[in-house]
């Protein structure tokens, strides 16, 4: 698979089979993100994996929101959750000793995430990005230490669901269909596009 080929074919996903991933695939996932480019070569980011069942639950539990909706009052109840996660940290006290700059850095942590994802979509991944947390009770379920900062997470498994990319035709709301497909709307290339001048 090329790249642009990854590109074109990775959608969300959230729902997932129950089947372990294979921990060389989390760790090539990792590799890349840590190959990503970094403000002034800083490199600030720590990387989580978690793929232990007694602990993917835990995780899931701290998640604040989901697609847009909140976390219920009780929990999560998913039947398809994530069967593993890959949670970005910055090293906020490493950020500050290199002068770093939270804005750009907050850049290099979109950018590591997208590697990850092309990475999973190469090796049959889904992936979904999240970055809503309750962030002390995720320090506390995976220890992490004070001077670290959880950004965003990407949640990992073997899909489950086939999201159809479509372009929109007026509104970008996601759908699903009779069949339970869910619908991604996407804008128009040459509506996102202009040449030299905007106008």
């Amino acid at each position: 698979m090329d790249v642009h080929q990854a590109v074109v074919s990775r959608r969300s996903i959230r729902v997932f089979k129950d089947t372990p991933v294979p921990y060389d695939f989390l760790e090539k996932c990792v590799d890349a993100a840590r190959l990503a480019p970094s403000t002034k070569n800083l490199q600030v980011c720590k990387y989580i994996v978690v793929d232990d069942e007694k602990v993917l639950p835990q995780v899931l539990d701290t998640i604040g929101s989901w697609s847009g909706v909140p976390r219920p009052e009780g929990g999560w109840s998913l039947e398809h959750p994530p069967k593993a996660y890959i949670i970005i940290l910055i090293n906020s006290q490493l950020e500050t000793e290199l002068g770093g700059n939270r804005r750009w850095t907050n850049y290099d942590v979109g950018i590591a995430a997208e590697n990850i994802m092309l990475t999973a979509q190469e090796e049959g991944l889904g992936s979904c990005a999240v970055a809503s947390f309750q962030q002390a009770k995720l320090k506390q379920v995976l220890n992490i230490p004070d001077k670290y900062e959880i950004t965003m997470g990407v949640m990992l498994g073997f899909p489950d669901e086939r999201p159809v990319m479509e372009e929109t035709t007026g509104s970008i709301e996601r759908w699903t269909d009779d069949q339970g497909v869910l619908h991604i709307p996407k804008r128009k290339l040459e509506d996102i596009t202009r040449r030299n001048r905007f106008q």
